[in-house]
This record gives C-alpha cells, structure tokens and sequence, in this order.
C-alpha cells in the first residue's frame, strides 16, 4: 500500500480493517500512538506485538527514508522462513503422528482385543507358544486396569494437545523443540542447518535495511539453536574488538571454509548483505536436499516398523489357533 502510494496512517488503518481479531489491538495501538505523535518504531515497539527483526527494519528505514522497499523486504525474507520452517515441521510432524497413531492401535489390540483372544485360548494354552503366553500375559495386564484410569490417561493427553497447540499460537513451542531436537543426534544438523539459513538471510535483510552488521547479526541471535548462540555472543565480542568478522564466525563454527572465503570477500568490498543471501541459499539448498532424503527414508521404515509391530501382535494372536488347527 505504501508503494502504491497511500500514506502510512491510511496504510495501518486499512490493515486493522482487514486484520483478523488478533491482530486488530495491537494494529489499533499502533494507530493511535501514531496520533500521539510517536514514531512507527516506537509505536510498535509499545505495543510488544512485533518481533525484533521487523522493528530494527521499521527503526532503519526510518532513517534512510525507504520505509515501502524495507517492509517489502522483511516481507519476501519472512515467507522464504515461513515456507522452509514449514518444510522442517512437516517433516518433523508427520513421523511424530504417524508414531502417535500406531501406538494407540497397538494399546487398543493389547487392552480390548487380546484379553477376548485369550479367553478363546484358554483351552490350549499348554501347546501356546512363550511368546503368545507372554502377550496374553501383557494384554491382561492392561486390560485389568480399570477404566477410570484409562479415562483420566485420555483427558491428560487431550490437556497436553490443547496445550501444545496453545504454545504453538503464542510462539513459546517453536523455540523450545528446536532447542530439544538440536539435542538429537541425526537430527542436530538438519536444525542447526536451519537456524543457519534463516541467521544468514534475516541478517543480510536487515544490513540491506541499513542496521550495522554486528548489531544485525546480534538482532538474529535467537534464530540460532543453543549451542550456536552462545558461539555467536564471543564471535561478536571478538569482531567488536577488531578482529575480522569472518574469522570470528568460522573459529565459533557458524560458518564452514566456504563460508569463510565468501565472507573475507564481502569484508573487503562492502557486500556482505549479498554474500549472507548467498551463504543462505547454499543452506537452503543443503537443507531441502537432507528433508527430502530424510522424508523418502524415514516414512518407509516408520511404516514397516508399524506393520512389523501390529502384525507380529495379530500372528502371535493367531499362532495357538494355527497351531490348535493343525493338531486335529
């Protein structure tokens, strides 16, 4: 709207019209401390709706006049994030369903299914194989407790769901799984890969944007895993105090050897926005590549681990039949 040549008051008041319910308040404050007299940073910054990166956009496009062409820029670096991040959930997510539901139709065999079996059984269970014995032995095991228990299992899961999903819409789950799968290994790399990508293009963004690179690349520090965040506040201390930036970075192991030339490159001519844009896309490009091997291996053998599962409980219901059968 800025662009096409409304004033940013109409611009804002356009936004709360078509704005959804949750971001309607925070859009009418911004509004009204407009009105106040307040910057578009301060006022922003007031009503503590809007993450650090767009505010220190909003801060530097004020001073260098571009305010349509920095706002067009976070928005472009934002839907990059949104679509990689959303790459990195699904392929995340999905196993995690998929594992979800296969353990509650292993619960439901061992807790209704095989508890009736067993009863069928009972006439032979000298010739059941250990093994049939075993999860018969399992199956009333849950099946005794009482369903009462059961229900209260049910309502803490079904609390936990509402939960998670709660933090998800408030933005308190996304920081803490990814502190928790950058612990995993086999998994620690494709996190950190990402934290990488969106470090180098949300800082390229706002050096683009006018903000100066160490207070930039500070900004971006929480897009960064654990582990990496601290490395980047001693890469940064030591950048501060005169040393080259791209060897700080590369001694704290945020950027490998290639990243190290294109950096002492971009020292030396003035382009480092365009060499982090470009360090981001070799990370976005190594990132797709590792989620769609991951997806193609993972998915397969997540499915034959069910079926091993679920059906290894229906042959070992079966095999005293099978076994009564063939006796007669």
């Amino acid at each position: 709207m800025l662009s096409s040549g409304l004033s940013l008051m109409d611009s804002l008041k356009t936004l709360c019209e078509r704005a959804g319910p949750a971001a309607v308040q925070p859009l009418e404050l911004v509004v009204a401390r407009l009105m106040q007299g307040e910057s578009l940073s301060q006022a922003m910054h007031s009503s503590q709706a809007f993450r650090p990166a767009l505010l220190a956009c909003v801060r530097a496009s004020e001073m260098t006049g571009d305010m349509a062409d920095s706002l067009q820029r976070y928005a472009v670096n934002a839907a990059r994030l949104r679509v990689l991040r959303s790459r990195l959930v699904s392929a995340l997510v999905y196993p995690a369903l998929l594992v979800s539901v296969a353990a509650a139709v292993v619960v439901f065999l061992l807790v209704f299914v095989v508890p009736r079996f067993a009863l069928v059984l009972e006439a032979s269970a000298r010739d059941m194989p250990p093994t049939s014995r075993a999860l018969i032995a399992v199956g009333r095991t849950l099946g005794a407790i009482p369903s009462v228990a059961w229900l209260a299992l049910a309502g803490l899961v079904l609390w936990a769901v509402v939960a998670l999903v709660q933090a998800a819409r408030e933005r308190r789950l996304e920081a803490r799984l990814t502190d928790l799968a950058a612990g995993i290994p086999g998994i620690r790399d494709i996190v950190r890969a990402f934290g990488h990508s969106q470090f180098a293009r949300s800082g390229a963004m706002l050096v683009r944007s006018g903000v100066p690179v160490l207070r930039a690349l500070a900004m971006c520090r929480a897009l960064l895993v654990g582990s990496d965040r601290s490395g980047l506040d001693r890469a940064l201390a030591v950048a501060s105090a005169g040393a080259p930036l791209a060897n700080a970075l590369y001694e704290q192991g945020l950027v490998d050897k290639l990243g190290l030339r294109v950096l002492r490159v971009a020292e030396q001519t003035g382009a480092l926005e365009a060499a982090l844009e470009r360090l981001a896309d070799v990370h976005d490009r190594t990132l797709e590549r590792t989620l769609d091997r991951v997806s193609r291996l993972v998915e397969p053998l997540l499915m034959l681990g069910i079926g091993l599962v679920v059906g290894g409980i229906v042959v070992l219901m079966y095999l005293p039949i099978f076994q009564l059968a063939s006796s007669i």
